[in-house]
């Protein structure tokens, strides 16, 4: 069998032209717009191999392919606990006598999409020929984005981008224009809204109006469990939900709600001695109310990232079965958010990383102690290994850790006592919004005996609404990481590794140390070279 690799790239030709009238006599009536206005923006895929395909339909893909790729894929293994993932490659196509000269220079291939597929030919002993497979029996590589050509003399580099760029962007989001009302006025004028997203606690709301005190909450629906005046629940009472917040005042010692798809707000009808806090419940713009936190990032990702939903693996569905913690988040629209640094808030703490799959789509997987139960994707042993080395963990997890604190219920406005507290306050209330984060913790004596030097990681603020929820995952993190954990690079059979995707199960079996008797392990990095018959993995031990 002879392997081969194809590359199909999807580029655009940018409009040409603009749409305007001529002036005719005799042919047209006066005035009517042309016949051939403008050429409209249109979309292409060019297709290309390394050494020559041609598919059941006769599309050839000629090869141009020289280097084919290069790709580094791999989680993020730290203490901080935010899971995150990381993808680097490219490809080179050759470009002889000049013959990709004209689409390098009239079409764009920025930010669109990639497709990297890999089969083998058959050899055909009868007619002493080599036999391209069918389409359909060749398997995903890579799927993802490319970024602009950088030609050279006599080729061209194409670098790579996993399905995570959709991340780079920021999230949309509505601006105050000043001008009065529920514009807001000068105070917050070319400020963002603030934006609630599931269960958060001790809020400040953001004051648009200081001559009438309205507040907003958020951006879209959402219910304010309870209101403080410096820490004080009873100070201020509910007054009932109003279609409009300016029609009238609300009677002093009381505050109305408005909310609507644009946004929720309150206005007091007293202007208060102390800071104004809330604890409120966030719903999405179309009225979407996931609970769970990975749930609230899923429809994040569509609604307030605008993602396409092409780009969510079809095994993340809409209520995630492994991850069921509520929980939520509170931007206040100071800041300017990414989808990154909201997949970090989001998923910071949980176990859980944001993988980028072969196919190009995003997918939640555990990262976790592997289950002794579970089915490992593959088996690996000394036949298939071609070579096998260690690889450093990460300081901050080696040597093991002897306690994780795991914080929940964040606090958004840390009240310590002093001249913004309620001399009404209690004291249990004055305790939980004292600090921005309670803890729950898993602890190994035995660990911090051992070791003279065992790693402490800082407290993880997360987004869980449950102290049970936080205590669940502070014990996951101990399996994991409570105990002596070691990462090795193994080379295996390409064909074996384009099966296994980062955060699966393998088993293993190998002549080195802690590998002799067979181990589960979890997939956590990949190094891919076009020109070599073997695929690196990066297992976690």
């Amino acid at each position: 069998m002879a392997v081969i690799r194809t590359v199909e790239l999807d580029i655009v030709q940018p409009a040409a032209g603009s749409i305007a009238a001529t002036y005719a006599h005799g042919t047209r009536a006066h005035g009517t717009l042309r016949r051939h206005a403008h050429n409209p923006e249109s979309t292409d895929t060019i297709r290309y191999s390394d050494a020559g395909y041609v598919d059941e339909s006769g599309t050839t893909y000629p090869p141009y392919v020289t280097d084919a790729f290069a790709m580094d894929r791999g989680l993020t293994l730290t203490a901080d606990a935010m899971g995150g993932a990381l993808s680097a490659g490219s490809i080179t196509l050759a470009n002889p006598n000049g013959v990709l000269d004209s689409l390098l220079t009239t079409r764009v291939n920025d930010h669109l999409p990639v497709r990297i597929h890999t089969g083998s030919k058959i050899w055909d002993g009868v007619r002493s020929i080599w036999l391209d497979p069918a389409s359909a029996s060749l398997r995903p590589v890579f799927a993802g984005l490319g970024k602009s050509w950088r030609p050279d003399r006599t080729s061209v580099v194409i670098d790579l981008l996993d399905a995570t760029y959709w991340l780079d962007g920021s999230m949309p989001v509505s601006v105050y224009g000043g001008a009065g009302r529920l514009d807001g006025d000068s105070n917050v004028a070319g400020k963002g809204m603030p934006r609630i997203r599931g269960t958060v606690c001790n809020i400040t709301p953001v004051l648009i109006d200081s001559v009438n005190y309205v507040y907003q909450i958020s951006d879209g629906p959402a219910e304010i469990t309870a209101l403080y005046e410096g820490g004080y629940p009873g100070g201020i009472a509910a007054a009932g939900t109003v279609s409009d917040i300016y029609a009238s005042s609300p009677a002093p010692g009381t505050y109305t709600v408005q909310i609507g798809s644009a946004g929720t707000w309150l206005r007091l009808g007293t202007k208060p001695v102390y800071g104004i806090t809330v604890d409120a419940v966030g719903k999405f713009r179309s009225g979407a109310s996931p609970a769970n936190v990975l749930d609230i990032l899923r429809q994040m990702l569509l609604e307030d990232l605008v993602m396409p939903s092409a780009y969510l693996d079809a095994g993340w569905a809409a209520t995630s079965s492994i991850a069921p913690w509520p929980g939520g988040w509170y931007w206040d629209g100071s800041e300017t958010i990414t989808g990154k640094q909201a997949v970090s808030t989001l998923l910071s703490g949980l176990c859980i990383t944001l993988v980028p799959t072969r196919t190009g789509t995003l997918l939640p997987v555990p990262l976790t102690a592997p289950d002794p139960d579970a089915v490992p994707v593959a088996e690996f042993n000394a036949d298939l290994i071609a070579e096998i080395a260690s690889t450093a963990l990460d300081s901050s997890l080696d040597p093991p850790t002897w306690r994780w604190r795991i914080g929940w219920q964040h606090n958004f406005t840390v009240q310590t006592t002093g001249s913004n507290l309620h001399p009404q306050a209690s004291a249990d209330r004055q305790a939980v919004i004292a600090v921005a984060d309670r803890a729950a913790i898993w602890w190994s004596a035995d660990i911090k005996s051992r070791w003279r030097v065992p790693n402490d990681p800082a407290l993880v603020t997360t987004a869980l609404a449950h102290q049970v929820d936080a205590t669940a995952i502070a014990q996951r993190h101990g399996a994991l990481w409570g105990t002596q954990r070691r990462i090795w690079a193994i080379s295996v059979p390409q064909d074996l590794a384009w099966g296994i995707e980062l955060g699966s199960i393998i088993g293993i079996s190998a002549p080195a140390p802690g590998l002799e008797n067979r181990k589960l392990a979890r997939v956590v990095g990949e190094q891919i070279r076009a020109t070599e018959q073997v695929v690196t993995l990066q297992i976690l031990v």
